[in-house]
């Protein structure tokens, strides 16, 4: 039997036994009651009802009520607790799950617990609430355990004591703990009344305990609360979750062997040229080759280049092309970008020190847990729209990222398929319409028996499909199914093949000699999405590299649809990256530099002496966001960081920069030479501690947002000066110049630039 709440009922989610208050000392005006968590019709996690109601205002039935929820087996207890909670609030629920977890049983629904806070001895608040619960373990001297509630107004609750002794499923948990022989829980601790509290509120809300006190833990605190409630120094990591991982002392990264060949020089970005036959290819790589400045051609003939250059193409085609003009333009702004050392001091005295990371800094930038699900679903209310600001949901991901659980939601709002402010239902309405569009598109393609006849389709076609067979074939998702022999004409979906009619069969080809024998159902997918994409963007088509962008989102999302329009969104701002003449690659790279000499001027002039200005080493980070410098994990947390546009739509100049700042004592002391400052920096490859990185990005944006703050004020005063005392402000010798690019970091707008059209004859790529 179930059946829907009315506004004056609410389902018991939990209910505690025999929990006590003590308003005095005398054990008989001890009043017993149950500690309960309750939502009403249609509430969210944060609506969901903390009460304290005594026995002695409940009726007969409502005690048998209680009971029964407080005998219910805790494992058990807590799952459906889990699915009762993601059915309510999930934006994402599937409308196919057992509907019958959804339903709420009248053996739950109980009369609404009274919101008076203090009435008879009974309170009742929500969990949005909620500031802290300080729990006190049982103890001698102190028999019974407690928690102590703290709301966010200040005022405290009737302390909750837990009469384990007395309590029906305590006494029984004890007695399983005591059959198994472990009556300690994962931490080592003695089970009583409160943990298991603490345990079952977790699943509702983000709880996080204090590195100050061991035994507070914060309701949903946000960064201004955890800041409060942590020391700068932290000596004990025993009571300390996550929040300290960010300022662990960091393992010295040890100057590499000089003479080992860097292996992760081994992959191919991007083929600027269009070509069909590999003759072509190297007869325009030989014309680029003779016409480069002797400088370029001493730095391609070293080894090390040769040896990228070799399975780099787009790499040896950027530093034949562009290497010289930025060493030139480098040379030709040092003076601008460069600053005195009059105004460095100046900087430095106003923001107190010199050093990039100050123990203060570290614990205002420190970064926090990821998003969980509990956290996730506190930011919406019950009909899926948001119930913070945009910027502060933002920051949270910008701080801490999010948990794979949620990536899936949360990826689609970051970048933009998603509006912020829809609701679920607007949401499911879009999501449909998507898959609309998408089919349509993705017909065009099919049906065009033409198109697909084209030089340019069937090069374009068979660029994708190379890619598609060496993307990411270390995870479990892409390694291709066991070969079973099938009648059937089926494709890898279990579909026909009727959506590409170009693809071989199964058994006419071995997948080892064709590569268009994509066996692996999802590499099949990724390689539909990239066709459409051709059809969707003419003008860019595919590039080299475009493979990697889309593999994590598509493990993501593992859907069609979604991936297509999410890789779509992502490329809005990352086309730039694979336009036919490499300006967006050289544009960032000159900003790069420029911000390098900026910021880090010390290191700067190291690099000049090593002949590395161009950064030629940072060419294969930029183009694909450090997809191949960081482990898969780091490579999701850094995308939606990077999504979030917090600071600056090119914070991705910045995390380079902080590699650079993190690595600058070590170049500066060992490294000499073009080909050691290459090698060493290739050789940072998944050794990369993101979590410190990304502390110093931040630190670095700061104190670059600071510096700018400054000679803004500074041009100010002289430009005042100039005209109180008459002198000529024709002159601009005695202003700091501050590039445009420069200053363009401070924006939050996304930097588009689009491929024109393609010139006729000219192939993908």
């Amino acid at each position: 039997m179930s059946r829907v709440l009315s506004q004056s009922e609410v389902e018991l989610l939990y209910a505690k036994s025999k929990t006590y208050l003590h308003p005095t000392s005398a054990k008989k005006d001890n009043v017993p009651g149950y500690l309960t968590l309750s939502r009403g019709k249609n509430g969210t996690n944060l609506d969901i009802l903390l009460s304290f109601t005594p026995e002695t205002q409940l009726s007969v039935e409502e005690v048998k009520i209680y009971n029964a929820v407080d005998l219910e087996d805790l494992a058990l207890d807590l799952e459906a607790i889990s699915l009762s909670s993601k059915n309510n609030t999930n934006t994402n629920t599937n409308t196919n799950t057992n509907s019958k977890d959804r339903k709420i049983s009248n053996t739950r629904i109980i009369p609404k617990p009274s919101v008076s806070l203090l009435s008879g001895y009974s309170f009742s608040v929500p969990l949005s609430y909620l500031y802290s619960i300080q729990v006190r373990k049982p103890s001698l001297g102190f028999w019974f355990g407690s928690i102590v509630i703290n709301t966010k107004d200040g005022e405290k609750l009737p302390i909750v004591f837990f009469h384990d002794d007395e309590s029906p499923s305590s006494k029984s948990r004890h007695k399983l703990s005591n059959k198994r022989f472990d009556p300690f829980d994962e931490s080592g601790n003695m089970y009583w009344g409160g943990q298991e509290f603490i345990e079952v509120l977790e699943k509702f809300i983000n709880i996080e305990k204090s590195t100050v006190t061991s035994s507070v833990y914060l309701i949903n605190p946000d960064s201004h609360d955890l800041r409060n409630f942590a020391p700068l120094n932290i000596k004990d990591n025993s009571n300390n979750n996550n929040n300290n991982d960010s300022i662990k002392k960091i393992e010295p990264i040890n100057v590499p062997d000089i003479g080992k060949l860097f292996a992760s020089a081994k992959w191919k970005v991007l083929e600027t040229v269009a070509t069909i036959s590999a003759k072509t290819k190297n007869q325009v790589m030989n014309i680029i080759e003779e016409n480069a400045p002797l400088t370029i051609k001493q730095i391609m003939n070293k080894p090390e280049v040769q040896r990228i250059g070799d399975e780099f193409d787009s790499a040896r085609i950027y530093l034949a092309k562009w290497a010289q003009q930025v060493k030139e333009e480098a040379e030709e702004s040092q003076r601008k970008n460069m600053l005195h050392n009059e105004i460095y001091n100046k900087i430095n005295r106003e923001l107190g020190s010199s050093e990039i990371l100050t123990n203060e800094e570290i614990s205002q930038t420190s970064r926090r847990h990821p998003i969980n699900k509990q956290e996730w679903d506190s930011f919406f209310d019950y009909s899926g729209r948001l119930i913070l600001t945009v910027d502060e949901v933002k920051s949270r991901i910008f701080h801490g990222g999010l948990d794979n659980e949620i990536r899936k939601e949360a990826w689609l709002f970051l970048l933009g398929v998603y509006d912020w402010n829809t609701s679920k239902e607007e949401r499911e309405a879009y999501k449909k319409s998507y898959e609309t569009a998408y089919d349509e598109l993705k017909l065009k393609w099919v049906n065009d028996e033409d198109k697909r006849s084209t030089e340019f389709w069937k090069d374009q076609k068979h660029r994708i499909e190379k890619d598609v067979n060496r993307t990411d074939r270390n995870l479990p998702i892409f390694k291709n199914p066991s070969r079973k022999h099938s009648g059937s004409n089926a494709n890898a979906n279990g579909n026909s093949r009727e959506s590409s009619p170009e693809t071989p069969d199964e058994d006419e080809l071995d997948d080892e000699f064709d590569i268009s024998n994509i066996r692996n159902p999802h590499l099949y997918n990724i390689r539909e999405i990239l066709l459409t994409y051709n059809e969707f963007n003419e003008n860019l088509g595919y590039v080299q590299g475009m493979t990697d962008l889309i593999s994590p989102l598509y493990v993501t999302f593992q859907d069609e649809s979604l991936t297509f329009w999410a890789f779509v969104k992502f490329m809005t701002r990352m086309e730039r990256n694979f336009v036919r003449d490499q300006s967006g690659m050289k544009i960032q790279m000159n900003t790069l530099n420029k911000l390098l000499q900026f910021m880090l001027p010390n290191l700067f002039k190291h690099l000049e002496k090593c002949e590395s200005i161009d950064l030629f080493f940072f060419f294969r980070m930029l183009l694909v966001w450090f997809k191949r410098e960081l482990e898969w994990d780091q490579v999701l947390q850094l995308w939606e960081i990077l999504w979030t546009d917090y600071y600056s739509s090119q914070f991705h100049l910045f995390f380079a920069l902080s590699v650079l700042s993190d690595n600058e004592r070590i170049i500066i002391q060992n490294l000499r030479k073009f080909d050691e400052v290459l090698k060493y920096m290739n050789d940072l490859s998944l050794k990369l501690h993101i979590d410190a990185l990304l502390i110093r990005s931040e630190l670095l944006f700061l104190k670059f947002k600071r510096m700018i703050d400054i000679i803004d004020r500074e041009n100010s005063l002289k430009s005042i000066n100039s005209e109180v005392y008459g002198t000529s402000t024709t002159t601009t010798k005695d202003e700091i110049e501050i590039s445009s690019e420069i200053r363009g970091l401070l924006s939050k707008e996304i930097v588009i630039q689009k491929e024109g059209p393609r010139p006729e004859g000219v192939g993908g790529g």
